[in-house]
Protein backbone atom coordinates (compact mmCIF):
# COMPACT_ATOMS: atom_id res chain seq x y z
CA UNK A 1 0.00 0.00 0.00
CA UNK A 2 1.32 3.38 -0.99
CA UNK A 3 1.86 5.92 1.79
CA UNK A 4 0.76 9.54 1.48
CA UNK A 5 4.27 10.76 0.72
CA UNK A 6 4.77 9.45 -2.87
CA UNK A 7 1.35 10.73 -3.96
CA UNK A 8 1.94 14.11 -2.35
CA UNK A 9 5.36 14.39 -3.98
CA UNK A 10 3.88 13.64 -7.42
CA UNK A 11 1.14 16.22 -6.83
CA UNK A 12 3.72 18.79 -5.71
CA UNK A 13 5.93 18.12 -8.73
CA UNK A 14 2.94 18.62 -11.06
CA UNK A 15 1.89 21.83 -9.28
CA UNK A 16 5.47 23.09 -9.33
CA UNK A 17 5.69 22.48 -13.07
CA UNK A 18 2.43 24.34 -13.59
CA UNK A 19 3.60 27.24 -11.38
CA UNK A 20 6.95 27.37 -13.24
CA UNK A 21 5.16 27.44 -16.60
CA UNK A 22 2.85 30.24 -15.46
CA UNK A 23 5.85 32.42 -14.61
CA UNK A 24 7.06 32.24 -18.21
CA UNK A 25 4.30 34.70 -19.09
CA UNK A 26 5.37 38.32 -18.77
CA UNK A 27 2.28 40.35 -17.78
CA UNK A 28 3.82 43.63 -19.00
CA UNK A 29 3.51 42.36 -22.59
CA UNK A 30 -0.29 42.28 -22.35
CA UNK A 31 -3.06 44.86 -22.01
CA UNK A 32 -3.76 45.86 -18.39
CA UNK A 33 -6.84 43.67 -17.89
CA UNK A 34 -5.09 40.59 -19.28
CA UNK A 35 -1.92 41.39 -17.30
CA UNK A 36 -3.95 41.63 -14.09
CA UNK A 37 -5.52 38.23 -14.77
CA UNK A 38 -2.14 36.68 -15.54
CA UNK A 39 -0.73 37.99 -12.25
CA UNK A 40 -3.79 36.73 -10.37
CA UNK A 41 -3.35 33.29 -11.92
CA UNK A 42 0.34 33.22 -11.06
CA UNK A 43 -0.43 34.19 -7.46
CA UNK A 44 -3.13 31.53 -7.23
CA UNK A 45 -0.73 28.88 -8.54
CA UNK A 46 1.80 30.00 -5.90
CA UNK A 47 -0.83 29.66 -3.14
CA UNK A 48 -1.76 26.16 -4.26
CA UNK A 49 1.85 25.04 -4.68
CA UNK A 50 2.91 26.51 -1.32
CA UNK A 51 0.09 24.61 0.36
CA UNK A 52 1.19 21.38 -1.30
CA UNK A 53 4.80 22.10 -0.36
CA UNK A 54 4.31 22.14 3.37
CA UNK A 55 1.98 19.12 3.26
CA UNK A 56 4.51 17.17 1.20
CA UNK A 57 7.36 18.12 3.54
CA UNK A 58 5.12 17.08 6.44
CA UNK A 59 4.57 13.63 4.88
CA UNK A 60 8.29 13.38 4.02
CA UNK A 61 9.36 14.14 7.59
CA UNK A 62 6.93 11.57 8.93
CA UNK A 63 7.96 8.84 6.50
CA UNK A 64 11.73 9.42 6.61
CA UNK A 65 12.31 10.60 10.19
CA UNK A 66 9.13 9.62 12.03
CA UNK A 67 8.53 13.29 12.86
CA UNK A 68 4.84 14.12 13.25
CA UNK A 69 4.15 17.87 13.00
CA UNK A 70 0.87 19.48 12.04
CA UNK A 71 1.34 23.16 11.25
CA UNK A 72 3.12 24.70 8.26
CA UNK A 73 5.61 26.64 10.40
CA UNK A 74 6.41 23.63 12.59
CA UNK A 75 7.02 21.61 9.41
CA UNK A 76 9.49 24.25 8.18
CA UNK A 77 11.18 24.30 11.60
CA UNK A 78 11.57 20.51 11.70
CA UNK A 79 12.87 20.50 8.10
CA UNK A 80 15.73 22.83 9.02
CA UNK A 81 16.37 21.17 12.39
CA UNK A 82 16.66 17.77 10.68
CA UNK A 83 19.39 19.25 8.49
CA UNK A 84 17.56 19.18 5.17
CA UNK A 85 18.01 22.90 4.55
CA UNK A 86 19.98 25.83 5.84
CA UNK A 87 18.60 28.76 7.80
CA UNK A 88 18.32 30.96 4.69
CA UNK A 89 16.01 28.42 3.01
CA UNK A 90 14.08 28.07 6.27
CA UNK A 91 13.52 31.84 6.46
CA UNK A 92 12.27 31.93 2.87
CA UNK A 93 10.03 28.90 3.57
CA UNK A 94 8.48 30.79 6.52
CA UNK A 95 8.05 33.94 4.40
CA UNK A 96 6.33 31.90 1.67
CA UNK A 97 3.98 30.41 4.29
CA UNK A 98 3.23 33.88 5.68
CA UNK A 99 2.57 35.27 2.21
CA UNK A 100 0.30 32.35 1.35
CA UNK A 101 -1.60 32.92 4.59
CA UNK A 102 -2.00 36.64 3.86
CA UNK A 103 -3.32 35.92 0.39
CA UNK A 104 -5.77 33.37 1.75
CA UNK A 105 -7.22 35.59 4.45
CA UNK A 106 -6.86 39.22 3.39
CA UNK A 107 -6.68 40.52 -0.15
CA UNK A 108 -5.25 43.94 -0.85
CA UNK A 109 -3.95 44.89 -4.26
CA UNK A 110 -0.72 46.41 -2.89
CA UNK A 111 0.01 43.28 -0.83
CA UNK A 112 -0.71 41.01 -3.79
CA UNK A 113 1.62 43.05 -6.00
CA UNK A 114 4.38 42.85 -3.41
CA UNK A 115 3.99 39.06 -3.15
CA UNK A 116 3.78 38.73 -6.94
CA UNK A 117 7.23 40.32 -7.22
CA UNK A 118 8.63 37.57 -4.95
CA UNK A 119 7.22 34.68 -7.00
CA UNK A 120 10.50 33.93 -8.85
CA UNK A 121 12.25 33.67 -5.48
CA UNK A 122 9.53 31.31 -4.25
CA UNK A 123 9.86 29.21 -7.39
CA UNK A 124 13.55 28.78 -6.62
CA UNK A 125 12.69 27.81 -3.01
CA UNK A 126 10.18 25.20 -4.16
CA UNK A 127 12.65 23.72 -6.62
CA UNK A 128 15.37 23.51 -3.94
CA UNK A 129 13.13 21.76 -1.44
CA UNK A 130 11.78 19.29 -4.02
CA UNK A 131 15.36 18.54 -5.08
CA UNK A 132 16.38 17.89 -1.45
CA UNK A 133 13.43 15.55 -0.95
CA UNK A 134 14.05 13.67 -4.21
CA UNK A 135 17.76 13.30 -3.46
CA UNK A 136 17.12 12.13 0.10
CA UNK A 137 14.53 9.50 -0.60
CA UNK A 138 12.86 8.46 -3.81
CA UNK A 139 9.20 7.48 -3.92
CA UNK A 140 10.01 3.76 -3.67
CA UNK A 141 11.66 4.25 -0.32
CA UNK A 142 15.12 3.29 -1.58
CA UNK A 143 18.08 5.55 -1.11
CA UNK A 144 19.16 7.18 -4.41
Amino acid sequence: METKFPRKLRDLEAALSNFRDSLTLEPALFPELVADNIKSGQIQKFEFTAELLWKTVQAFLYEVDGVDVVTPKSVAKEFVEAGYCDYEVYELFIRAINDRNQLSHIYRQEMAESIWQRLPEYLSLLEKIVCVIENTKNVDGAQP
